[in-house]
């Protein structure tokens, strides 16, 4: 298994509104490598952070797959990656 990643995270201006109250925010990523198949096809990621970081429009936590068999390679440091509701972007994510 491979193991959770550090990750800048930042709002996008719409998610400000609305902003996880837990300690997780699971939802689907847009990696580069997906620009084809986007978005009938990506993978699920899992921020993990510290009770109350989330409330700020920038942030730090770690980033994991939903699924063992996700590319892990993907989060590679300087790694940047969006994360998506639907079709509305809610955050940029830099892996540090």
């Amino acid at each position: 298994m491979n193991s959770p990643v550090k990750v800048n995270v930042v709002w996008a201006d719409e998610k400000m509104v609305r902003l996880p109250s837990g300690t997780s925010y699971a939802t689907v990523a847009k990696f580069a490598e997906d620009a084809e198949t986007w978005p009938s096809e990506g993978w699920s990621v899992v921020l993990d952070f510290p009770p109350t970081s989330a409330q700020a429009r920038s942030f730090e936590a770690t980033a994991r797959f939903l699924m063992p068999n996700a590319p892990w390679s993907r989060l590679k440091t300087g790694c940047v990656f969006e994360l998506y509701e639907g079709n509305k972007r809610t955050a940029t994510v830099i892996v540090l």
